[in-house]
């Protein structure tokens, strides 16, 4: 086994990460890569994204890829890492070797799990790796008779997203996720790019704004493969505590359904108390959890 290092992807390599990545979704029912790993999977070099791809001899052809692995550690959070081993060779040190890569470069790296797929916890304790953060997808069926609340509190208005919204909408999103190892660090770049994507739809990208015409709250939704997604629910925080959350949340549940989808799903953190809260008395349940590993000494 080759373990190569690329700060971008040739078109071949790229082909057979796309293959592999397809190929280990279909055997685990589970993308092993998350979306903006996806989004980083492309010829052009992001910085401070690192490629690293375990081969047979060569990378001739799609098979020959036995593993890759994703370090992203671009400024604004703690860097991280996603893997995946082809099926038909795990259990033969691929994914060791590629975590031990992703470690050598990145001692404090994060080490995401999707799915929490048999091996991976084993893998992550034989390294000294130890939980320290989950990631819950929940999900509920849209019925026809939901009663979904869409009233906003008196004196905020109700808008969908505009190009020209992008700075405000990242704005109130960076100060509400100022935590978010993710969300909190969502640039100008990330938004053009999904707006770029067959998904985006602006009418489903809901605003409210208060009297004097600032944006208070946003719900981003998002319908991809016949099943909706509560994508992002932000809240400024000067406007918290209003019910907000609680009423955008609705309209996009409404819309969704609305538009004739039966179920819909979303993710939020294992620890964010108040919000799984507010999508539980909305009738989420949980489906799947992803973790996230790193050393003791990067909590």
């Amino acid at each position: 086994m080759r373990l190569l290092t690329r700060t971008h992807l040739a078109d071949a390599e790229r082909a057979a990460v796309l293959d592999l990545i397809g190929r280990a979704t279909d055997h685990d029912d589970r993308s092993p890569l998350s979306e903006q790993g996806m989004l980083h999977v492309r010829p052009a070099p992001v910085p401070g994204v690192t490629h690293l791809l375990a081969t047979a001899d060569s990378l001739a052809t799609a098979d020959d890829l036995c593993g890759y692995a994703q370090l992203d550690a671009r400024p604004g959070g703690a860097p991280a890492a996603e893997l995946v081993v082809a099926p038909a060779v795990r259990r033969r040190g691929h994914g060791g070797a590629l975590l031990d890569a992703a470690l050598a470069a990145q001692p404090s790296v994060r080490v995401w799990a999707h799915g929490v797929l048999p091996g991976a916890a084993e893998l992550a304790a034989s390294r000294g790796l130890e939980p320290v953060r989950e990631l819950l997808k929940l999900g509920r069926a849209l019925q026809a008779d939901d009663d979904f609340d869409t009233r906003l509190p008196p004196g905020y208005t109700l808008t969908t997203y505009r190009p020209q919204d992008a700075t405000q909408w990242l704005t109130v999103n960076a100060a509400a996720f100022a935590d978010h190892p993710e969300q909190g660090r969502m640039t100008l770049t990330d938004l053009r790019e999904r707006e770029a994507e067959p998904w985006f739809d602006p009418a489903g990208l809901f605003l409210v704004r208060d009297e004097q015409g600032r944006l208070a709250a946003s719900h981003w939704t998002k319908v991809e493969d016949g099943v909706g997604e509560v994508y992002v629910v932000a809240v400024a925080p000067d406007h918290q505590g209003l019910g907000l959350g609680r009423s955008i949340t609705a309209i996009g549940l409404a819309h969704l359904r609305e538009m004739g989808l039966s179920r819909v799903e979303l993710y939020v953190d294992g620890d964010n108390s108040a919000a799984i809260a507010t999508y539980r008395a909305q009738g989420f349940r949980t489906l799947t959890r992803d973790v996230q590993y790193a050393a003791p000494m990067s909590r």
